[in-house]
C-alpha cells in the first residue's frame, strides 16, 4: 500500500500548488485529502490488479474464431442454420470490401504492417485535412530562423545552437527550404515533412499492434489497442504537430518495439548484424532529435546487466549503450560541431528542477544565503541571486534559469552551494519541486494567467491546433496566417469532448503520468511479492524481471517528464502535451505486456488459478 500512499499524498499536495503556487503542509486538511487520495488509489489498483489476472490468466486459443463462436446459437438446428447462412452471407458480402480494407492484418510482415499503417492514416485523414498545414510549435520556428542564419539566444549570425538538437534544425530546415524552391511557400515544406512524419507514425504504430499480437493477448484487448490509436484524438492531433518532441516520439516507437524484441530473445538478437544496426542507428536517431532521448536509451541498454541473459550478450548491450554515449555527448562535440556551425549547448535544461527549487528559496528567503554560495550562484547561472528571486514564476522555470548558464565555477561546486541553500530552507525546495512538477499530478487547477477571480480548470492534454511561432523568428520568412476555420473547428469539437464529465477522464493529464505509472509499479511490486509467496507458479511468458525491463523505456519516458521546464497549462503558454505523447503512444504496449500471458501450476489435486 506504500505506492498508492505515496502518490496519494503527492496529488493532494500538487493540487495545492497548481491552484494556489503554494502547498499548505501544517494545515491538518492536506493530510486529509492525501488519505481520501491514497484510499482511492488503492482500491482503485486492487480492483484494476484483479481485472488484469483476470485477463491474464484467462484460456485464449489464438487469433481463429474460440469454439463459441464457431457454433450455432442455441435453440437453432443446423439445418435451419444453414438455410440462413446463405442470407447472411448475401448482407455481409455488401461490405466485404470494406471489411477487407479496414482490418487489421497484426502480422509482422513489411506488406500487412504497410496495410494496417494505410488503415491509421485513413482514420487519421480528417485531422490531416483540417490542421493544414500542420501546427508548427515555437521552438521549431526559433530552428528554422537558425536554420536561415539568424542570430538567435545571443549566437553569431550563421550558427546553430545545440540547445534544441542540431538534427532537427537541419530538418526542419531543409523541409522548409523545400517548400520556399518549389512552392514560395515554406508552410507548404513543413507541411510534407508533417505528412513524412504521420507515414512514420502508423507505421511504427502498426508494428507494435503486430508485436503485441505474437503474446498471448486477448484479441478484444487488442482491437481496442488498435481503435485508440485510430480514434483517440490527441494521437492524430500530435502527428500533426512538428517539434522535438513529436520527431524524437516516431523514433522511439520502433526503438522500444526491438527493445522488447530483444528482452524476448534473452538478447540472442545481438547475434544479429542485420538488427543490432537497425537498432543502434534508430537508438542514435533517437538521441540525437532529442536530449533526453540520449539518457533514456543508454540506461534502457544498461539496465539489461540486471537479466538473466549470458554475459558475453549483455556485455555487447552495455558496449552499445555506451558506444552511443561517446558519439552523441563526445565525439560530435568535438569533431562534427564546428564543422556543421553548430555551438554546443549548456545543462541548465537538465538542471531546470534543481535551479526552480533555489529560484524558490531565493524569493521565499532573499536574504539568507552566505557570501560564498551567492558568489558561486552568480557565477554559474545565467541571473544572479536576486534576479532570480524576482524573476521566480512557481509554474515555469524558464523566468528563473534563463536560456543557458555561465558555468563560470564547476557544477560541483554549484552543486554544493545548492545543497548549502536547500539545507536552509527544505520547505521551499518542497514547494518549488510541487509547484513545477503539479501538471503531471494533479487533476484540477486555476486559470492565473492575468484572472482577477481565477476560474477553475481541469489539467487535460490539450494539443494545440494552430502554429505558435515569434514574429520576429520564423514570422520574418513566412507572415503568421491567423487559425483557419477548420483548425477552429477541431479545436471547438476537442475543447467539447474534454469538458464533458466522464468522457473527458482518458484526457486527464495525471492520467497518463502518475496514476498508471504509479500502477505498473504496484503490479510488478505485488506480483514479485506473490511470486515469492507461491513458488509452484512456473511456465509465466516472462519473469519479473524480463517484464520490468520492457516496461523500462515507458517508465523512463514518464520519469523523463519531470526534467521539464513546465508541466501545467496555462492560459498564454503553449500546452505541454507534447512532452506526453511518447508516453501515451507506449501506455497500450505496457498494458498489453500486463493483460497477456497465463500462468501454468503442476497439477497437485488442484485446479488451475483463474
Amino acid at each position: 500500500m506504500a505506492i498508492p500512499a505515496v502518490l496519494g499524498f503527492m496529488v493532494a499536495c500538487s493540487s495545492q500548488a497548481a491552484q494556489f503556487g503554494w502547498v499548505p503542509f501544517d494545515h491538518v486538511y492536506l493530510y486529509l485529502q492525501s488519505v481520501c487520495y491514497a484510499v482511492l488509489f488503492a482500491l482503485l489498483y486492487m480492483v484494476v490488479y484483479r481485472g488484469v489476472e483476470f485477463v491474464r490468466t484467462r484460456v485464449f486459443d489464438g487469433f481463429g474464431e474460440s469454439a463459441a463462436e464457431n457454433k450455432s446459437p442455441n435453440g437453432i438446428s443446423e439445418d435451419d442454420d444453414k438455410s440462413a447462412s446463405g442470407l447472411v452471407a448475401a448482407q455481409k458480402s455488401r461490405f466485404a470490401a470494406v471489411r477487407c480494407y479496414f482490418h487489421f492484418r497484426y502480422t509482422e510482415r513489411p506488406a500487412a504492417i504497410a496495410a494496417d499503417a494505410s488503415v491509421l492514416l485513413c482514420c487519421w485523414l480528417p485531422y490531416i485535412i483540417l490542421l493544414f498545414p500542420g501546427v508548427i510549435h515555437f521552438d521549431t520556428g526559433d530552428q528554422i530562423a537558425e536554420y536561415y542564419g539568424m542570430p538567435l539566444y545571443g549566437m553569431n549570425t550563421g550558427k546553430i545552437w545545440d540547445h534544441h538538437p542540431f538534427l532537427d534544425t537541419y530538418l526542419y530546415g531543409w523541409f522548409a527550404s523545400l517548400g520556399k524552391a518549389l512552392f514560395d511557400n515554406y508552410n507548404i515544406g513543413m507541411y510534407v515533412y508533417a505528412l513524412l512524419q504521420a507515414v512514420g507514425f502508423a507505421f511504427g504504430i502498426a508494428w507494435l499492434l503486430a508485436y503485441l499480437a505474437k503474446t498471448d493477448l486477448n484479441r478484444r484487448l487488442l482491437h481496442a489497442f488498435a481503435a485508440f490509436f485510430c480514434f483517440f484524438p490527441v494521437v492524430p492531433m500530435c502527428v500533426m504537430s512538428i517539434a522535438k518532441d513529436t520527431t524524437s516520439a516516431m523514433l522511439f516507437v520502433p526503438w522500444a518495439v526491438m527493445y522488447c524484441k530483444l528482452v524476448d530473445s534473452k538478447l540472442e538478437l545481438m547475434r544479429s548484424p542485420g538488427f543490432v544496426t537497425a537498432f543502434a542507428l534508430d537508438g542514435l536517431l533517437v538521441a540525437l532529435t532529442k536530449k533526453l532521448g540520449l539518457y533514456i536509451v543508454v540506461l534502457c541498454l544498461l539496465a539489461l546487466v540486471i537479466g538473466k541473459f549470458a554475459a558475453k550478450l549483455k556485455a555487447a548491450a552495455v558496449a552499445l549503450g555506451v558506444v552511443l554515449f561517446v558519439i552523441v555527448d563526445m565525439a560530435l562535440p568535438k569533431f562534427a560541431y564546428q564543422r556543421l556551425n553548430v555551438v554546443p549547448g549548456t545543462p541548465e535544461a537538465a538542471l531546470a528542477l534543481p535551479i526552480q527549487m533555489m529560484a524558490r528559496a531565493a524569493h521565499d528567503h532573499p536574504d539568507d544565503i552566505s557570501d560564498e554560495d551567492r558568489d558561486i550562484v552568480d557565477a554559474y547561472l545565467e541571473y544572479p541571486w536576486d534576479v532570480i528571486s524576482r524573476n521566480y514564476d512557481p509554474w515555469l522555470a524558464v523566468p528563473a534559469i534563463g536560456w543557458t548558464v555561465k558555468g563560470r565555477v564547476p557544477v560541483s561546486r554549484f552543486a554544493k552551494a545548492w545543497l548549502d541553500v536547500g539545507l536552509r530552507h527544505p520547505d521551499s525546495y518542497l514547494q518549488g519541486f510541487f509547484c513545477l512538477e503539479s501538471g503531471w499530478m494533479t487533476f484540477d487547477a486555476f486559470s492565473v494567467k492575468n484572472q482577477p477571480i481565477p476560474k477553475p480548470m481541469s489539467v487535460v492534454m490539450l494539443p494545440m491546433t494552430t502554429s505558435d511561432t515569434a514574429t520576429y523568428t520564423y514570422g520574418l520568412l513566412q507572415p503568421h496566417t491567423p487559425p483557419t476555420e477548420a483548425s477552429e473547428t477541431v479545436k471547438q469539437l476537442y475543447r467539447i469532448i474534454v469538458d464533458t464529465p466522464g468522457v473527458n477522464i482518458p484526457f486527464f493529464m495525471a492520467l497518463w503520468t502518475s496514476v498508471l505509472p504509479g500502477f505498473v509499479l504496484y503490479y510488478l511490486w505485488r506480483r514479485r511479492k506473490e511470486r515469492k509467496r507461491d513458488p509452484d507458479t512456473i511456465g509465466a511468458i516472462a519473469s519479473g524481471r524480463s517484464l520490468l525491463l520492457k516496461c523500462l523505456p515507458w517508465l523512463l519516458t514518464a520519469a523523463s517528464l519531470y526534467v521539464c521546464a513546465e508541466s501545467l497549462s496555462r492560459p498564454g503558454r503553449p500546452s505541454p502535451t507534447r512532452f506526453v505523447f511518447q508516453l501515451v503512444l507506449l501506455t497500450p504496449m505496457v498494458i498489453g505486456f500486463l493483460c497477456s500471458g497465463r500462468e501454468q501450476r503442476p497439477h497437485k489435486g488442484r485446479g488451475r488459478r483463474g
